[in-house]
């Protein structure tokens, strides 16, 4: 069950019986949690900066040697988490994807809802700010496909699906 305690405009995020609080976009490096029946840690954070007056945070997360990325953005009151992972597609079709709005993948049509531009940098490593684009392709189950498409040009591809943050349960430190 999740709950929500507002306190001195501090917001407390309670999991289930776990007697820690901890807000999902302020988890540190080392961190585990459990997502899907499997136990995950965090390994690397990243920040995007979307250029809209909001953030969102992403983790490189690792269970048992699969590396995923879990997204969360703190927007208008609430969590919005994204699970997704690594793919490769080839750029013409990335490109293309891009172009005619709709990539089929997996014999399934995702069509393109929504593009963000801004700049990404790891706060692990301490990199410089990236630029890139970023489009978010659906299908009409709510899947989805992401295209990030950096400043030099590059190209890097996601599949997953946004969940409820009620999902991410036994968050320990």
């Amino acid at each position: 069950m999740l709950s929500t305690l507002w306190k001195r405009n501090t917001r407390i995020i309670m999991f289930g019986s776990n007697s820690n609080t901890h807000d999902l976009d302020k988890l540190k490096v080392g961190f585990t949690f459990d997502l899907y029946g499997n136990r995950w840690e965090i390994m690397e954070i990243g920040q995007y900066d979307w250029r809209m007056d909001n953030s969102s945070i992403e983790y490189t997360i690792n269970s048992n040697g699969k590396e995923a990325y879990l997204e969360v953005e703190f927007y208008k009151g609430k969590y919005e988490v994204t699970y997704t992972e690594a793919i490769f597609i080839e750029d013409p079709i990335l490109a293309s994807a891009i172009e005619t709005k709709q990539i089929l993948f997996d014999n399934k049509l995702f069509e393109l809802d929504e593009t963000y531009s801004g700049d990404y940098k790891n706060l692990t490593t301490h990199s410089s700010r990236e630029n890139l684009t970023c489009y978010l392709f659906y299908t009409d189950d709510d899947e989805l496909l992401t295209i990030e498409k950096w400043g030099d040009g590059s190209f890097e591809t996601f599949i997953g699906e946004e969940l409820k943050p009620k999902k991410i349960k036994n968050i320990k430190s």
